[in-house]
């Protein structure tokens, strides 16, 4: 083998190994955005829930502001 066949195989391995570095990186990368995908529906499930509970606790609120004081019944009564 002459210097210059020796460079390029090595050159060659150099470069093989960095491409399978980065691959593996890739595949890591790829399998994060599917777990962070996952956790995102269920945060937006979670929200969703969260604002129609307070839609209802609103409504219940604005439903016993409407009794009059007087007609409230106490708890000491």
């Amino acid at each position: 083998m002459s210097g210059a066949e020796l460079l390029l195989s090595l050159a060659g391995g150099i470069i093989v190994l960095l491409l399978s570095v980065i691959a593996y990186f890739l595949k890591l990368l790829i399998q994060d955005l599917r777990q962070m995908n996952i956790e995102i529906s269920r945060l937006k499930e979670s929200v969703i829930r969260l604002e129609a509970e307070q839609i209802l606790m609103k409504s219940l609120l604005q439903k016993n502001r409407t009794v009059p004081i007087c007609k409230r019944k106490q708890i000491w009564d």
